[in-house]
């Protein structure tokens, strides 16, 4: 008995070690460009050795081989075939949808199953599904429902900060404008009412930010863990989101939802909406469905939406003229409304939204998107001279999204921040694979406008009352830390806010009075 258990052993370990040590040769076969990978680890390690982001890593791969069509890559020990033309970008996300429908896993039910039933998680069918359900939820009509809520924590956010003494006035403002964010995502999806500036330890916050923090060495290893071995994974119950958080949130939605048919209350939110569609008839729409979707608008919209906003102020420190236009424009909005900012006039303000994007365009969070094959595609040969390949189900596809936004092909001048490009016809962009900050095709995000929003609301009102500035932490240009999956700077994002000296003039005599707020309502 011992000796067939120390032979099975044996055979186990040169079993690993032959996995784990054989020279990765998929792509060498298949006349696929690639850089060399190395055993088991992959094109990786630069990324786990903290020498590069995966943005650098990719943009070294996309940059590679200009005439390919696309290259090969290795996540660890999986081939990705990263796409570098447009038209088969196109091909792979619009024209032929069907074929590439899915997103990869990064989680399993068996480890993490709110997280696995999230929509950006499910496939099929039944991503189908409880997709055409939700997009009734992201109408014009239903984002203007929940206008006054968003506004009403911006306004509030910003008299916190304006009573702010001179001393407290430079600020590292991604912990900030993560609790702005989390205290709108609270209200806007959960009903659930919370000021974490004053009560930065309430139990929303706190366990919000343990679930959706990423920018930690453990958490990406847990992410790779669970995306290239699941069975790895859940043989060992490890899990992405920590079981007390997963509990928390989970029962948040299930108690609301008592709540309210208990007391017949209602309100203009996503929980709301997600009730009504709970109610219609052969739905299939259960209260973990919903559990998980409140989720995942809130795992998809805290860490991405302060960070984005962040990189937002940096830019407006970064160029000031910029910041200045800016203004002018908020304040030409407040005349127009007696100075109060409506869901109307904040959505059609044309040159911040332009600001946006091309931040979004200049730091994007995302740093590629990706799809599953599902059925057999044959792609064009990489170079010319070369033969097809035929995609198989199951393999995966990256599209890189910094390579894609600073390529000059479709940039003019990508290395420089110009909003004007996203302006008039150049939003013609935005709608195409050549922006790809929240994804493209039937896929993309499904709360895009609720981000855009979000964040115009918030930097409405800070600008209104503000100027942004350089402080003493201050970096000139934000170096980004490396060997994370996200865009992290390596000290933070440090800045200081100085009261307008001409705000517009409601704000002037309703808003800011000796250096304190009286709160500025909005409809």
């Amino acid at each position: 008995m011992y000796l067939s258990v120390g032979l099975a052993l044996v055979a186990i370990a040169i079993a690993i070690y032959y996995y784990i040590s054989r020279k990765p040769d998929f792509f060498e076969k298949h006349g696929i460009p690639h850089i060399p990978a190395a055993p088991f680890i992959g094109n990786m390690g630069p990324v786990m050795t903290q020498k590069c982001t995966i943005h650098e890593l990719l943009r070294k791969h996309y940059d590679k081989e200009p005439n390919a069509k696309y290259v090969g890559f290795y996540e660890f020990t999986t081939p990705i075939i990263l796409l570098r033309d447009m038209d088969l970008i196109k091909a792979v996300i619009i024209k032929n949808f069907e074929h590439f429908q899915d997103h990869r896993p990064f989680v399993t039910k068996e480890t993490d199953p709110l997280m696995a039933n999230m929509l950006f998680s499910i496939k099929g069918d039944e991503w189908k599904h409880q997709r055409n359900l939700l997009t009734a939820s992201f109408t014009s009509s239903k984002l203007r429902d929940m206008f006054h809520l968003m506004s009403s924590y911006g306004a509030r956010f910003t008299d916190t900060l304006v009573q702010l003494p001179e001393k407290d006035r430079e600020i590292e403002m991604k912990n900030l404008l993560t609790m702005y964010t989390n205290d709108v995502i609270a209200s806007c999806v959960y009903g659930y009412t919370i000021d974490t500036v004053k009560e930065p330890k309430n139990i929303f916050y706190v366990y919000g930010r343990i679930g959706t923090n990423f920018a930690t060495l453990k958490k990406s290893w847990i992410f790779l863990l669970q995306r290239n071995v699941p069975k790895l994974a859940a043989f060992f119950n490890i899990k992405l989101l920590e079981a007390h958080v997963s509990k928390f949130f989970t029962n948040v939605v299930i108690d609301e939802v008592k709540n309210r048919k208990e007391h017949g209350h209602s309100r203009p939110d996503f929980l709301q909406q997600m009730m009504e569609i709970q109610q219609k008839k052969d739905n299939n729409f259960s209260i973990e469905n919903m559990a998980a979707h409140a989720f995942g608008f809130f795992f998809g919209g805290l860490d991405t939406v302060s960070t984005q906003m962040c990189w937002v102020t940096q830019m407006l420190i970064e160029h000031p003229e910029v910041q200045v236009k800016l203004q002018q424009e908020i304040d030409e909005a407040l005349e127009k409304t007696d100075g109060e900012f409506t869901y109307e006039v904040v959505r059609d303000m044309k040159y911040l939204d332009a600001v946006i994007t091309e931040t979004m365009r200049f730091y994007p969070i995302l740093p590629n998107l990706d799809r599953v094959c599902m059925k057999k595609f044959e792609l064009p040969p990489a170079l010319p001279g070369g033969k097809p390949f035929t995609l198989e189900p199951g393999m995966i596809v990256w599209i890189p999204v910094m390579p894609i936004h600073m390529n000059p092909d479709y940039y003019e001048n990508p290395e420089n921040f110009e909003p004007e490009r996203f302006m008039d016809d150049g939003k013609k962009l935005v709608n195409s694979c050549m922006f790809l900050s929240f994804g493209a095709g039937p896929r993309m995000c499904i709360g895009s406008r609720f981000a855009m929003i979000k964040m115009k609301v918030l930097l409405c009102y800070l600008l209104a009352k503000f100027d942004i500035k350089a402080g003493s932490k201050t970096q000139g240009s934000l170096r980004l830390k490396k060997g994370f999956f996200n865009t992290v700077p390596e000290n933070g994002y440090w800045m200081r806010l100085e009261p307008r000296k001409n705000p517009h003039p409601s704000f002037k005599t309703k808003g800011i009075v000796n250096g304190t707020s009286n709160g500025v309502c909005a409809k």
